[in-house]
């Protein structure tokens, strides 16, 4: 009986594992931050001054391609 229970909790265990991989890697995009630079939206061109890539604050390389930034990133 002890065999079963220990498999069982390995298992169980396994399953936590699996599901804690998924929590941590399904990240959604950040939301628009709630300070006075982004209180109102004008334009993705707006957004490409400050994160286009001679910008303060680029957009990293891994960020898909495309200036629709509300699809993904919604405001407060």
């Amino acid at each position: 009986m002890k065999k079963k229970q220990g498999l069982l909790l390995a298992l169980l265990a396994l399953a936590a594992a699996a599901v804690l991989w998924l929590t941590v890697r399904s990240r959604q995009p950040p939301l628009l931050p709630a300070d006075a630079t982004h209180d109102r939206w004008e334009s993705a061109e707006a957004c490409d001054a400050c994160h286009g890539p001679s910008g303060p604050v680029p957009r990293s390389a891994k960020h898909p391609l495309g200036f629709d930034c509300l699809r993904c990133h919604g405001s407060r």
